[in-house]
């Protein structure tokens, strides 16, 4: 399995509008790509920082996300919560718990 993460500095003042962006538009959108696994998206409003982590069945999955222009158009349509720009790493999942 493999996981991007991608970092954001929050707009203070819209954090909340990210959060119902991400739940009502992101998640659903990724529901449909292929070898979607799941997502979290994680705020913390003392530091205005974001994380989105999605995970994917393989790096091939991952990447076809990207080439099809879904995070390019993601990372766009939520620009406005943003206070600066993203920064996007990927990892290898190696131990999951649930």
């Amino acid at each position: 399995m493999y996981a991007r993460v991608i970092q954001v500095p929050l707009k203070s003042d819209s954090i909340d509008q990210a959060v119902v962006y991400f739940r009502d538009s992101v998640g659903p959108a990724l529901k449909q790509l292929d070898g979607f696994k799941n997502s979290r998206f994680l705020t913390n409003a003392e530091t205005n920082k974001g994380l989105m982590v999605t995970l994917w069945e393989s790096e091939a999955d991952r990447q076809g996300a990207e080439s099809n222009g879904f995070l390019k158009n993601v990372l766009n349509e939520m620009a406005a919560y943003f206070a600066g720009p993203p920064t996007v790493d990927y990892y290898e999942v190696n131990v999951q718990v649930a």
